[in-house]
């Protein structure tokens, strides 16, 4: 097979079609009367508008009302190409569902992609079949279309080729996002580490160290002063570590997973308790950031330590997955095939590029992410809102091409972390079973990225008591999550008991209305010990190297 064939239809787009085409071809009397109900739906629709036009002559001649005849125009023909999308999305929506022998990866696949495709096709998206964008050119004498046309040829300039979602030069990294005051205390080729100041007198004496994804920036936890996770911690009298992770460039091509893990998330642990002059710390991770500080516990744990000398009290992992048996709708992105061509892609500069995955998590929330901005940067030439949690979603960062390969087959397609023995990581194999420190895991109700109900079965899979806590929003909305007055969030949260699945436990808990954060700080002050005089930023060993949010939050 030539290199031009190994890449044709990577995510097996064509051949998920294929075969679920072929199984409507085997069941032909399905078929039929699938086709039947389509053509049904149409000719009620041309029998409803036959009427309204019907009737809405006779009306403007009794009235005799002066209309708007080209506006009037564009919203009839608005409305009518809205209910032929309605129409034919139901119905592709229900040809690829109901298929009858299509089963698995690739009708996973083709409900995926359908709903690309009808996302795409919707009227908003076109000048004419959207009347705002049509309104507003006349209103502006043209402006409108010329503005969007000069925001698109910005947009290729970028090379980028998906429309800006937020303002980038409304925000920057320690002005008014990331600019909670601390210190890098530690750099190495891999992250820094940053140590907040201290806002209140006293201090609990076990710190917290929270491991970001090295998708996307550090400063998700710490956007603007309202919603800063990083600020609420040190308000409630936490010392705060965090890892800001370097953006990798050619020359980390060899970073694997192992790094990440010791070099970035061990060391990260040993620089808070030395300088904190504890034997113990919290530690929290984010999404693959929880991924790796799963892996470490495991690790740790299979060569057993004094427990006074172990460096972990107890974890925390917000949306994160370790059994990657259903990852959700990343999982049509997942095979071998396509992971081949991951991998072409990276064999040059070493790296996969952060616009790949910014093409893959906006593919996820296509309408929202993608063809609203279309619209609205394109059609009516507007500006993308200035919204810090929206540039951070567009700050993507690279992955080294060892470490990036190896997540991909070793987690996602071969799901080793969640076998006994079944990943080496360090020199040592990793069983989960062997973790025994108390569980914190919060869970996102309507995260696309790590559904909860994979991040539930982590609770299984350990042997120390877990609380899990279940938010009722998204993959960041429910985690970045702070406390207001007027806020309509809520949470479940309870222990896990006698191996009960995800919708059983959920059924057992008491809805609680506003943020988790206060029921996390309550889980963990109880295991904070003492209060007493915050520690300085910095120690001998690990010296303050500049002000936060350091240098490679901007690279």
């Amino acid at each position: 097979m030539n290199p031009s064939e190994k890449h044709t239809d990577p995510f097996e787009i064509a051949a998920s079609f294929q075969k679920m085409c072929s199984s409507w071809v085997q069941n032909p009397q399905k078929l039929n009367d699938m086709l039947t109900e389509l053509n049904s739906d149409i000719c009620d629709i041309y029998a409803a508008e036959l009427d309204r036009l019907l009737s809405e002559n006779e009306s403007s001649e009794k009235t005799g009302r002066k209309k708007d005849v080209f506006m009037d125009t564009v919203k009839q023909y608005s409305n009518l190409a809205r209910k032929y999308h309605s129409v034919y999305s139901g119905w592709l929506k229900d040809f690829v569902e109901k298929a009858p022998e299509a089963e698995g990866k690739d009708k996973q696949r083709s409900i995926f992609w359908t709903r690309q495709m009808i996302n795409a096709l919707a009227p908003s998206n076109y000048f004419w079949t959207n009347p705002g964008a049509v309104q507003k050119f006349i209103k502006t004498e043209g402006d409108s279309l010329n503005n969007g046309y000069q925001n698109w040829m910005e947009d290729i300039r970028r090379g980028n080729y998906l429309p800006e979602i937020a303002d980038e030069e409304a925000f920057n990294p320690g002005e008014n996002i990331a600019a909670t005051p601390g210190y890098v205390v530690f750099r190495n080729e891999l992250t820094e580490v940053i140590q907040y100041a201290p806002t209140t007198q006293t201090a609990y004496a076990v710190p917290i160290v929270l491991i970001q994804p090295w998708i996307n920036k550090f400063y998700i936890f710490d956007l603007n002063k309202q919603s800063s996770f990083v600020r609420y911690l040190l308000n409630e009298g936490f010392t705060v570590f965090i890892t800001s992770w370097k953006n990798p460039d050619s020359d980390m091509r060899h970073i694997s997973f192992d790094d990440y893990m010791l070099r970035g998330v061990l060391k990260t642990i040993e620089v808070a308790k030395e300088i904190c002059n504890t034997d113990k710390v919290h530690a929290a991770g984010y999404c693959i950031g929880g991924t790796a500080l799963t892996a470490l516990m495991a690790w740790l744990n299979r060569e057993p330590a004094q427990e006074d000398s172990f460096p972990v009290a107890d974890w925390t992992l917000f949306s994160t997955m370790t059994d990657f048996s259903e990852p959700g709708e990343l999982g049509v992105f997942i095979s071998e095939k396509s992971i081949e061509s991951i991998e072409a892609l990276m064999t040059e500069d070493g790296y996969l590029d952060g616009k790949y995955l910014e093409l893959v998590f906006r593919l996820l929330r296509s309408d929202s992410l993608i063809w609203r901005y279309i619209a609205h940067n394109y059609l009516q030439g507007g500006a993308p809102p200035k919204s810090d949690m929206l540039y951070w979603n567009s700050d993507s960062t690279r992955l080294p091409e060892a470490m990036c390969s190896f997540y991909l087959r070793e987690f996602y397609l071969h799901n080793r972390l969640s076998q006994k023995d079944g990943l080496t990581l360090g020199g040592r194999p990793i069983d989960m079973g062997y973790i025994d420190q108390p569980l914190y895991a919060v869970g996102a109700q309507q995260d696309h990225i790590s559904p909860w109900k994979e991040t539930f079965r982590t609770c299984h899979m350990v042997m120390g008591p877990v609380r899990y806590v279940l938010a009722n929003e998204g993959h960041i909305a429910g985690i970045v999550n702070p406390p207001s007055a007027r806020s309509r969030k809520k949470y479940w949260a309870g222990g896990v008991h006698n191996g009960l699945k995800a919708d059983a436990w959920l059924s057992a808990q008491e809805e609680s209305r506003g943020s988790w954060w206060p029921d996390w700080v309550e889980w963990l002050s109880e295991r904070s010990g003492a209060m007493g005089k915050p520690p300085s930023a910095g120690c001998e060993t690990y010296p303050c190297l500049e002000k936060a949010p350091g240098q490679y939050v901007i690279e």
